[in-house]
Order: structure tokens, then C-alpha cells, then sequence
């Protein structure tokens, strides 16, 4: 008796002990949520050539679209047709922000723009643009070019405008500026060195003002405001957390981290019920070999629990998850020649 209680303790223990190696090297396998399949998609491709890159996708008022801002520094509109150029950047010329086999996008982006962040002020019909070199962006409801509206904040200048979303009632205005130190072209540097220059602002477009609500961020990317209003839902990227700055009530100025992700985030955008779709570029601890999937995305409630996932190929890195009417899921992706969208089954 002795020895077989002896034999169950040595298997609770081997059980414990291989329960604690899943949680740490596959964090998204810590509780069974509904998987989303995301291997087969529907693809919106971009126009021939090396234009790629949809990061961020948004629908107007009416809505039409999608909407999403390209290698080229071009936002465009989603029609029946395919694809048609809806704004772009001051100073944008398609011959000069044209990529080619000897001039890739990184050598004419700082020049010609590259909008990330997306979002429709819906009474007015402007699209807000972070733009990760021009800065905070605004186009008319007409499309065309964009006026430029915020570009430096307490004469420091804007050096990656990432995330933008928008308090639709007071139509202010919040974005994120991923670092102080580098630009888009060294994202990677951002996580690689820990950087926490990053910043969080709130811009006016009664007064054309704008303040830092926060500074010192490590890698602030998406964010979205939730469906009461009272707070913002921050990606920090290299951390892997989402962070919550509240706008209203007795925390009213402070910041706290909401979660801890099973991967690399990057936009947020609210699903509708009252949480979150929170885009992974990639797990924690991923492999490159093995089964080829993935966590693409998880949906986040409000208080921060895994209520869903999506799963797809290693090859595909999304920066954005946007879900419609109909079961239907918009994903967005900064390498990607095209919006994929994923169906519910």
C-alpha cells in the first residue's frame, strides 16, 4: 500500500509538474476558450505590384469600406470594383512613393507617409490617421489629401504615431506615440532594448490642442476607449499586457495593467459586446517549426478574461482584428498583400 501510494504521489507530481511546463512555454493554452479556424480565408487583394501592408482596417458611417492605409502611404476604400485611392499624405506623389525591387517601401516611407492606426469620427465623416511619420492625420469626408494636425507635443517631436481612437461623443481624440527614440524602421529596437519612451495624448479638434496624458510607456500601440467611456485598453507590445488608462472617476489619471496576453499585440479594437479583439503578432516562446498554427488574436472582456481566440498559419502576423455584422472578421496585417476576412462558422 505504501509503495502505491508512493507511485500516485510521483505521477500527481510528474502531472503538476508538466501542467506548469504547458502554462510557461504555451501561455494560450492556460484555459479552453472557443477557437476561431482562421486557415481559410477570404482575401480582399491590394492592386498588383509590391503594395502591401493593410495595418489597420475601419468602416464609416454608413458602412462602407473597409478602409486601410498601404505600404505607399495611400488609405484606401474597398468598393466593389476592388480597390480605389481615398487620401493620402501632403507632398504624396505615386511615382516617388512607388516601391520597386531597388527602392523598398523602408527607404520612401519616412518621406511619402505610412498611416497605421484608423478610425471614423462618424457624425462628422473624418478619418483620423497615425501616420508613423507625418503624425496625427485628418481627411474630409471627400477623401483627398490630408491636413496634417498634430506632428510634435510639448515641442517633442512625433517619431512613431502608432494608435488612434476616438471618443465619439466629444470627439476628442486619443493616439500613441510607440517611442521618444526610434522610428517605424526600428520597431524592432523598440522591443529589443525595453524602450519606455512611448506616450499616450489626448488631442482636441475644438481647440487644436493637444497633452500627454501619459509618458514613459514601453511600447504603447493600439488602444481603444471602452463602450462606457470611462477608460482607455492600451497594447504594450513588448511587455505582451494590455493596459487600462482611466479617463473618468476616482482613478481618473492613472494607469494599470489590465492583463497579461499569450503574445505580441498590436491593435485593439472593441467587439461589440463590450470587450475587446486584441491582435497577436506572434505567441510568446513560438517556434518556427512544429504545427503550423498559431494564435492570431484573442478576445479580451472587459475585466480582461480570454473569451475567445483565433488561430491561423505561422505566416500570418495580424495587426489588426475588426469584427462585422454577419459573423464576418476583418484582419489586418502590416506584411500581407491583402485584408483577410475570417467567417464564423
Amino acid at each position: 500500500m505504501a509503495r502505491g501510494g508512493g507511485t500516485r504521489k510521483l505521477t500527481a507530481a510528474a502531472t503538476f509538474s508538466l501542467a506548469v511546463l504547458v502554462l510557461l512555454f504555451f501561455p494560450g493554452a492556460s484555459a479552453a476558450v472557443p477557437s476561431i479556424d482562421a486557415t481559410l480565408t477570404r482575401h480582399l487583394p491590394l492592386p498588383r505590384g509590391l503594395l502591401r501592408g493593410p495595418e489597420s482596417v475601419a468602416f464609416d458611417a454608413k458602412g462602407r469600406g473597409p478602409y486601410s492605409g498601404v505600404s505607399d502611404g495611400r488609405i484606401l476604400k474597398w468598393t466593389k470594383g476592388g480597390w480605389t485611392t481615398y487620401a493620402y499624405a501632403p507632398g504624396y506623389s505615386s511615382e516617388a512613393c512607388m516601391a520597386t525591387a531597388r527602392r523598398p517601401e523602408t527607404v520612401t516611407e519616412s518621406s511619402c507617409g505610412r498611416p497605421l492606426g484608423l478610425r471614423f469620427h462618424l457624425r462628422s465623416g473624418n478619418l483620423y490617421i497615425a501616420d508613423a511619420y507625418k503624425g496625427l492625420m485628418r481627411v474630409g469626408p471627400g477623401g483627398g489629401e490630408a491636413t496634417v494636425l498634430v506632428n510634435e507635443v510639448e515641442d517633442v517631436p512625433l517619431r512613431f504615431t502608432n494608435g488612434v481612437d476616438i471618443d465619439q461623443v466629444t470627439g476628442e481624440v486619443y493616439l500613441t506615440d510607440s517611442s521618444m527614440n526610434y522610428q517605424r524602421s526600428q520597431h524592432e529596437m523598440v522591443t529589443r532594448t525595453g524602450d519606455s519612451t512611448g506616450r499616450l495624448m489626448r488631442y482636441n479638434p475644438q481647440t487644436g490642442k493637444v497633452v500627454v496624458l501619459q509618458a514613459g510607456i514601453t511600447y504603447p500601440n493600439g488602444l481603444a476607449i471602452s463602450a462606457d467611456r470611462t477608460h482607455l485598453v492600451i497594447s504594450s507590445t513588448g511587455p505582451c499586457k494590455l493596459l487600462r488608462y482611466w479617463i473618468k472617476g476616482p482613478k481618473a489619471g492613472t494607469i494599470e495593467v489590465l492583463v497579461d496576453l499569450p503574445g505580441y499585440p498590436d491593435n485593439v479594437r472593441p467587439d461589440g459586446r463590450g470587450g475587446y479583439w486584441v491582435a497577436l503578432h506572434r505567441e510568446k516562446n513560438e517556434l518556427p517549426f512544429g504545427v503550423d498554427s498559431h494564435l492570431l488574436a484573442v478576445r479580451i472582456g472587459a475585466d480582461g478574461m480570454i473569451l475567445e481566440e483565433m488561430k491561423g498559419p505561422k505566416s500570418v502576423r495580424p495587426t489588426e482584428i475588426m469584427e462585422r455584422k454577419a459573423g464576418r472578421l476583418f484582419m489586418g496585417s502590416v506584411e500581407l498583400p491583402y485584408v483577410s476576412v475570417v467567417k464564423r462558422k
